[in-house]
């Protein structure tokens, strides 16, 4: 148990460090390449702290475990949303561009929308509650179409972002270097934490199914909340909204497409409440955008949001 301990913080440290040197290498491409930090947010490092959930989706559907990976996926895009989003808010209230809203949040609603009735009815082939091959093939054009735009879509929209003073600007090959090390440390940091956390529950004797929806799902989380709250703090809200919104699309799209392409997925039946949840929950955060200020995620939205998640936690038990 005391390991368990010690693997869990050791873990969150590497965490944090990796998420300082991801933020680093991400906003020096976003200069050099003249991205915007939105860009940057919803490709680079969305995908990039995805890789633990992809890791044991892709696993667990090789092994016939599906509903592991699955839960994985929906329980961390649940509490993404609404805890990690709710939190930065409460502690910074998010300022959203209005390109933001229109473009990647709906997409993001639709993402996770058009996912959901696809794992329901058979749309391209395979059955009921099932994602085939084809309909696999169909997510990662989705979020290859998705990608192209995005890109084709850049702009800088430098003239409002507040330029730290100490920010450093470092060259194209060692920022690329420093993002592949910090999302290293984000991986390693983030498995070493879900690892202890599976044998601190194995050891209390919690359920598979409630590990894969609350202690996998958060554990896998814990890359975006690390460099969302750290993004949040030196006020790069592209990175810190951004960072969710990419990592949500490319879930769904992109790391369920990939799966589906080697092998049919299997949804289990009692997780469309769970996939409904998560539908719920991208449609809150569009339509706190037009609530109170508008284009500004406020805290007490924020507090809302997590009062959310807490009941929905309650339900689910």
């Amino acid at each position: 148990m005391i390991w368990s301990i010690i693997l869990f913080i050791i873990g969150f440290y590497v965490l944090i460090k990796g998420s300082d040197i991801l933020i680093d290498g991400s906003r020096s491409v976003a200069k050099v390449l003249k991205l915007s930090d939105w860009v940057v947010g919803v490709t680079i490092v969305g995908i990039g702290t995805s890789i633990p959930e992809f890791s044991i989706a892709f696993l667990s559907v090789l092994q016939g475990q599906s509903d592991i990976g699955l839960g994985a996926i929906v329980g961390s895009n649940t509490f993404n949303i609404l805890v990690i989003l709710g939190l930065v808010a409460v502690i910074y209230p998010i300022s959203v561009k209005v390109t933001w809203v229109r473009q990647d949040l709906v997409m993001n609603v639709l993402a996770v929308l058009s996912t959901g009735l696809i794992a329901v009815f058979p749309v391209l082939g395979g059955g009921f509650f099932e994602i085939s091959r084809p309909e696999g093939l169909l997510l990662l054009l989705l979020f290859l179409v998705w990608i192209v735009r995005t890109a084709l879509n850049n702009r800088s929209d430098r003239a409002g972002d507040v330029e730290k003073p100490d920010l450093r600007n470092y060259s194209l090959y060692l920022s690329f270097f420093m993002i592949l090390a910090g999302l290293v440390g984000v991986v390693f940091g983030a498995d070493w934490v879900i690892s202890g956390a599976k044998n601190m529950a194995s050891w209390l004797g919690i359920s598979e199914t409630i590990v894969g929806l609350t202690i996998v799902a958060v554990g896998t989380s814990l890359p975006e909340l690390a460099v969302s709250i750290r993004a949040a703090y030196r006020r790069n809200f592209g990175i810190s909204l951004g960072n969710i919104i990419g990592s949500s699309i490319f879930d769904f799209w992109g790391i369920l497409g990939i799966v589906g392409l080697f092998s049919a997925i299997a949804v289990p039946k009692e997780l469309i409440f769970d996939i409904s949840i998560t539908v719920v929950s991208a449609l809150l955060l569009l339509a706190m955008m037009f609530i109170g200020t508008k284009y500004v995620l406020q805290r007490w939205q924020g507090v809302v949001m997590i009062v959310a998640y807490a009941f929905y936690l309650f339900f689910m038990f």
